[in-house]
C-alpha cells in the first residue's frame, strides 16, 4: 500500500474544508439534482389557503391538505413564512365534555401513503405576529420542515373565511 503524498492529502482536506467554510460564510453550494431530490419531502399539496384578516389583526391560520407519496410517515416539525414572525403547528381536540380547544404541538404526521388535512376544525398552522396584513387573492409562500430537515415550499392563497 502506498502512502499519500502531502500534496494529495492537502487536496483531499481542501475538498472537505472549503465547501464547509463557504456554507458557514453564507455562500451557496452547488447541489446535484440527485442530492436536491433527496432533500425534498415526498408530499403533494392541495387547497393551500391562508385566512384573510382585517387590518390590524396580528394572527391568522393556514389550511391545506398534504398527501404522502412514500411508504414512510413524514413528521413535520416546523413552519415558517415571511408573513409572520412566529408560527406554530396546532391541533384541535374535543375533550370528554365536548368542549373544543386548540393547542400547539411539536409535530404533525402525514401517514405513509396517507393524507393529513389541515383545516379550521382540526390540525392547522398558526401564523402569529403578522408582518403585514395579507391581501385577498395574494399568494404567500409557506415552508414546512420535517423531522429529518427536509422542506416543502407551499404557495397558499389568501381567502376570505
Amino acid at each position: 500500500m502506498t502512502t499519500p503524498t502531502p500534496l494529495l492529502a492537502a487536496l483531499a482536506l481542501a475538498a472537505v474544508l472549503i465547501p464547509a467554510a463557504a456554507l458557514k460564510a453564507g455562500q451557496s453550494q452547488t447541489v446535484s439534482q440527485t442530492q436536491t431530490a433527496s432533500l425534498l419531502l415526498p408530499l403533494t399539496v392541495q387547497d393551500a389557503t391562508i385566512v384573510a384578516v382585517p387590518p390590524g389583526a396580528t394572527e391568522t391560520s393556514a389550511f391545506l391538505t398534504l398527501r404522502n407519496l412514500s411508504q414512510t410517515p413524514v413528521v413535520l416539525t416546523g413552519v415558517r413564512t415571511a408573513l409572520a414572525r412566529h408560527t406554530m403547528l396546532m391541533t384541535t381536540r374535543r375533550d370528554a365534555q365536548g368542549l373544543t380547544g386548540m393547542s400547539m404541538v411539536p409535530t404533525l404526521t402525514v401517514p405513509a401513503r396517507g393524507t393529513l388535512r389541515l383545516s379550521p376544525v382540526g390540525d392547522h398552522l398558526m401564523l402569529m405576529d403578522l408582518t403585514r396584513t395579507p391581501k385577498v387573492g395574494e399568494t404567500v409562500r409557506i415552508t414546512l420542515t420535517s423531522q429529518d430537515g427536509r422542506t416543502l415550499n407551499v404557495n397558499a392563497v389568501v381567502r376570505k373565511p
